[in-house]
C-alpha cells in the first residue's frame, strides 16, 4: 500500500516541472518506508512513489524501471496472484530483478499489452509509462478498492496521484469547487465518479483503463463489469460449496505478506467468516482485533470473543471513545480530500490508529452486505407494501393532504412505488440525507442530482434484486465504504484488505438466484447458512450491527451544535448560497432529527476550508473550535 504521483506531458506541450517531492510529502502517511522518483530524459514523464513495505521488503522499491526506461511502472496496492504470474512468466523466459508483486504486473504488461489487466487479481491503482510510444496508462482495480485521481494541466499535460491533495501540492493545479458536485454530495453523501468536488479533477472509475497518447488524446475504457458467473451450480448446496471455495482461495491469496497480517473481528458474520477461514490456513495464531466503544448501546466483544476462542486467535480488545469528534473532524476531513457524509469515519480512524501501532496489514469484512443483500433498502419495507395495497388515486390524494402539514412524510409515502418502477431511485431515496423536503428546509440554491444508482441499475440485465446489488457495488461501495477504508487505514500506514471483494466472488454472488440468496427477503440468509459451519449460533442469530458514531449526542449534549452554527453561518459560507442561515437554524432546532445532516454539512464545510480555500501540507492539528474561530 503506497502513494504514487506523476506528470505526463504530450510531445507538443512545453516542458514543465511538477513538484513531485511535495506531492509525495503530502501523502507520506501512505508510505513511510521510502520514496523513489523517476524522470525521463526529456522530462516529459515525471513520477514518484512513497512506499509502505508489505511484500518484498528488500527489493520491492518503486518506480520499477524496465529496459533502462523503456517501461516504468508505479503501483499502489497489491497483486495477490503475483506468485502464479511470476511462475508463468518465468517459464516463458521473463527474468525478474525483484521478489515483488508489481514486477509481475510489469512483465505481464510486457507480454500481453493492455490485456494484462484481465490477468490481475488484487487491489491496485497503477501508472505505466511506455517510452517509445510516449504513452501513459492509468489503471484502477475492478471494484475500486484503491484510488487514483487525475487532472489536465496547462499545455495539455496530465497530472495524477493517489490523493487529490497531492495534485494541489504539485504546483501545477489549484482547487476550485464545483457546485454541481456539491449538489451531488448532498444527494448521495459522496461525489459519484468520475467527478470530484473540484472542477477539472477526476477520479478514475473502478475497472477503468485510461490511455493518454503522445498527442495528449485521452481515452478511458471500462475493462470489466460485474456480471453473473456462468459456471455456478444450480442447487443451493452446490452454490454454498462454490462460494466457500472461492472465498477460501481469496483469503489464502490475501494472507500473502512479508509482514504479519491481522484481522478486524466484530460480532458480525462477514469478519467472523474471514477469521475462520484465515485462522485455518496459518501455522501461528492469527492476530485479531475487536473494539468496544465506551458508552455505546451495543457491545459486540462477547460475540467476537467466541469466534476468537474457537479459532485460537491472538485476540486484542481495545476500548475507545468517540467523544473526540470536535478535536478530530478537521484532521479526518483533511485525510478524506472530499467530503464524506459517513460518520463512521471517526470510529474507523480511531480503530486503525490503534491497529497501526501493532501491524501493517489487516483483513476487513467490507463487501458482504452488497454481495449477500445485507441492507433493508434492498427489500420493500412492510409498511410500504401495505401502503401500496391502496388504489393509486387514493395514495396520491393522501400524499397531497399529508404534504401540506408534513412534506417529509408525504415524500416517504411517494417513494414506496419506486421499488417496482425505478429501483435505482428507490435506493437513492433510502440513502439520501437531503431529500427535497429537507433541501427546502435548508433554503439553498442547489438542486438535487440524478441518482447515480439509477444508471447502474438500468445497465444490469438480470433480476431486479441482483441489479440493486450491482448498482450499490458501483456507487455506495467504492465511493463511500472503500474510500473510507482507504483513508482511515492509510492515515495510519495500515493496509486494509477485503477478501469478500475478490472479483471472482462478486461474479459468483451475482449469479445466485435471489430466492436462494435472500429467501423471503431475509437479509444475508445465504451467507448465514454458509457461516453456520464456521460460527457460533449466537453470532448467526445476532442483529446486524456496525461502527456507529453517536452523532445526535454530539449535537445534543456534546458541544458540537454551537461550533456547527459558527462554522456554517459565517459570511463566507452563507455567501455561497448552498444553504441559508435560517436553514441551518431550522436543522439545529431539532438535533435529534437532523444531526447526521448537520454532520454532513460540517464535513463539506471543513473540506472546502481545508482544501478549497486553504492549503495544508499536512494534517491540521487545529480543533473544530479553532477552525470556527479562524
Amino acid at each position: 500500500m503506497c502513494g504514487l504521483a506523476g506528470l505526463f506531458l504530450p510531445a507538443s506541450a512545453p516542458v514543465a516541472e511538477a513538484d513531485i517531492a511535495a506531492m509525495l510529502r503530502v501523502m507520506r502517511h501512505r508510505g513511510p518506508d521510502g520514496t523513489g522518483i523517476h524522470v525521463s530524459h526529456d522530462h516529459r514523464f515525471q513520477a514518484g512513489f512513497t512506499r509502505l513495505a508489505i511484500i518484498d521488503l528488500a527489493t520491492g522499491d518503486q518506480p520499477l524501471v524496465r529496459g533502462g526506461g523503456e517501461l516504468v511502472l508505479l503501483g499502489n496496492g497489491e497483486v495477490y496472484n503475483y506468485r502464479e504470474l511470476r511462475s508463468e512468466l518465468s517459464a516463458r523466459g521473463h527474468a525478474f530483478k525483484t521478489q515483488g508483486d508489481m514486477e509481475a504486473a510489469l512483465e505481464l504488461f510486457h507480454a500481453k499489452g493492455g490485456d494484462f489487466v484481465h490477468g490481475l487479481n488484487g487491489m491496485y491503482a497503477m501508472a505505466l509509462y511506455e517510452r517509445d510510444a510516449h504513452r501513459l496508462l492509468l489503471l484502477r482495480d475492478r471494484l475500486g478498492i484503491k484510488p487514483l485521481y487525475w487532472t489536465r494541466v496547462r499545455g495539455g499535460g496530465v497530472l495524477f496521484a493517489s490523493e487529490i491533495k497531492a495534485l494541489f501540492a504539485s504546483g501545477r493545479a489549484a482547487p476550485e469547487i464545483d457546485e454541481t458536485s456539491v449538489a451531488a454530495y448532498l444527494g448521495h453523501g459522496y461525489v459519484p465518479a468520475p467527478a470530484t468536488l473540484y472542477k477539472g479533477v477526476f477520479k478514475l472509475p473502478p475497472a477503468s483503463l485510461m490511455t493518454v497518447e503522445a498527442n495528449g488524446e485521452i481515452r478511458i475504457e471500462r475493462y470489466w463489469r460485474a456480471s453473473p458467473a456462468a459456471d455456478l451450480p444450480q442447487d443451493e448446496a452446490g452454490i454454498k460449496a462454490r462460494l466457500v471455495e472461492i472465498l477460501d482461495d481469496a483469503v489464502g491469496l490475501q494472507l500473502r505478506s512479508d509482514v504479519p497480517v491481522g484481522a478486524m473481528l466484530s460480532g458480525g458474520i462477514d469478519s467472523g467468516l474471514l477469521v475462520a477461514l484465515a485462522a485455518r490456513r496459518l501455522d501461528r495464531p492469527l492476530k485479531t482485533y475487536t473494539v468496544r466503544f465506551s458508552g455505546a448501546r451495543v457491545d459486540e466483544t462477547p460475540l467476537a470473543a467466541q469466534v476468537a476462542a474457537r479459532y485460537g486467535t491472538d485476540h486484542t480488545v481495545f476500548e475507545l471513545s468517540t467523544d473526540s469528534a470536535a478535536q478530530l473532524l478537521p484532521r479526518l476531513c483533511w485525510h478524506a480530500d472530499e467530503p464524506l457524509a459517513d460518520a463512521s469515519l471517526l470510529p474507523n480512524h480511531l480503530i486503525n490508529e490503534v491497529i497501526g501501532r501493532e501491524t501493517r496489514v489487516v483483513l476487513n469484512g467490507t463487501g458482504g452486505d452488497e454481495l449477500f443483500g445485507g441492507y433493508g433498502r434492498y427489500f420493500r419495507l412492510p409498511v410500504e407494501a401495505r401502503y401500496l395495497t391502496l388504489p393509486r388515486t387514493l395514495r396520491k390524494l393522501a400524499e397531497a393532504v399529508v404534504g401540506t402539514a408534513n412534506p417529509f412524510l408525504a415524500w416517504q409515502l411517494a417513494r414506496a412505488e419506486k421499488f417496482d418502477g425505478n429501483r435505482g431511485a428507490y435506493l437513492f431515496d433510502h440513502c439520501t440525507l437531503f431529500p427535497p423536503p429537507v433541501m427546502a428546509l435548508l433554503g439553498g440554491k442547489l438542486a438535487l442530482p440524478h441518482p447515480a444508482q439509477a444508471g447502474f441499475f438500468a445497465q444490469y440485465a438480470g433480476p431486479a434484486d441482483s441489479a440493486a446489488l450491482y448498482a450499490e457495488l458501483n456507487t455506495y461501495l467504492p465511493e463511500d465504504l472503500l474510500c473510507l477504508l482507504d483513508r482511515t487505514t492509510m492515515a495510519h500506514s495500515v493496509e486494509g484488505r477485503v477478501p469478500l471483494l475478490d472479483h471472482r466472488l462478486v461474479e459468483a454472488a451475482l449469479a445466485v438466484p435471489p430466492e436462494i440468496r435472500n429467501p423471503g427477503g431475509r437479509q444475508k440468509a445465504l451467507e448465514r447458512a454458509i457461516a453456520a459451519d464456521y460460527l457460533p449460533d449466537s453470532l448467526l442469530s445476532a442483529p446486524k450491527q456496525g461502527f456507529a458514531s453517536p452523532v445526535p449526542a454530539w449535537f445534543e449534549t456534546g458541544g458540537l451544535a454551537p461550533l456547527a452554527r459558527r462554522l456554517l453561518t459565517r459570511k463566507q459560507s452563507l455567501d455561497r448560497g448552498w444553504w441559508s442561515k435560517d436553514g441551518i437554524e431550522r436543522l439545529l432546532a431539532q438535533p435529534g432529527r437532523h444531526a447526521f445532516r448537520l454532520y454532513a454539512l460540517l464535513a463539506l464545510e471543513l473540506t472546502v476550508r481545508l482544501h478549497g480555500e486553504g492549503s495544508y501540507g499536512e494534517a491540521p492539528t487545529a480543533s473544530l473550535a479553532e477552525m470556527a474561530d479562524g
